[in-house]
């Protein structure tokens, strides 16, 4: 009998473990969604010498996307496995908010200082959503 209330007690902390697997892995869809339209936006915004209303709409509804992902990412209670790709999603999320944020600031301050610089200084267009891409597959592979 005792095995019995011993496999009991498992059980919500095994579920709980995988509510929170769920919840990031949802949590990483929607990241690699945001990231890819922040790529396109961003390319679409270096091609054009005026940032358009509805672009500088889109930025801002992203910003808020990736805010609200990264504050649900960094209240997720997990293991040590999946609390390193949550620390490491919520630093590219934290990224896409500040290119974002520094990137429509400059093209809608008379200022023009080239705060967007940082885009440039590497190739970081598509290889920050690539890894939320890959985190995305790798908590994935862990709910299969």
């Amino acid at each position: 009998m005792r095995g019995a209330r011993d496999d009991r007690a498992d059980t919500p902390r095994a579920l709980g473990d995988e509510v929170s697997r769920l919840s990031l892995l949802a949590l990483l869809d929607e990241a690699v969604g945001a990231a890819e339209k922040a790529d396109l936006l961003l390319a679409r915004c270096d091609d054009i010498d005026v940032t358009t209303a509805a672009d500088a709409r889109q930025a801002l509804r992203l910003r808020v996307t990736f805010a609200e992902l990264q504050r649900w990412v960094d209240e997720l209670d997990l293991d040590a496995r999946e609390a390193e790709v949550r620390d490491e999603a919520a630093r590219l999320l934290a990224f896409y908010l500040h290119l974002l944020t520094h990137a429509f600031d400059r093209r809608i301050a008379a200022a023009g200082h080239d705060r967007r610089a940082i885009r440039s200084r590497g190739p970081l267009t598509g290889a920050p959503c690539a890894r939320l891409t890959t985190l995305r597959e790798r908590v994935s592979s862990w709910v299969r």
